[in-house]
């Protein structure tokens, strides 16, 4: 998947409230073991980096886990200005 696909699919899953708009209160990479990406929906392969994501409002739940590239993306898109829906 190119990088504005994936841009666009971060921006849905934002919009949906699969993925959050909230800051990262820790992240972490370590080589991938077969993790599915929470943006492009991916497997993250073992020669791969994966980046686990606790995001502030979430508390007591696993990190959601990125390809380091998704998490770049997901980290630009959740700081642009929501879109207004009339």
């Amino acid at each position: 998947m190119d990088d504005k696909a994936v841009r666009l699919l971060i921006r849905v899953l934002l919009q949906k409230g699969r993925l959050p708009y909230a800051s990262a209160a820790k992240v972490s990479g370590s080589p991938a073991t077969g993790e599915v990406c929470a943006a492009c929906g991916m497997t993250i392969t073992a020669n791969q980096l994966v980046m686990d994501v606790v995001p502030r409002t979430v508390t007591g739940k696993e990190p959601i886990q990125f390809h380091v590239l998704c998490f770049e993306l997901w980290n630009d898109e959740r700081r642009k200005p929501r879109e207004r829906i009339a």
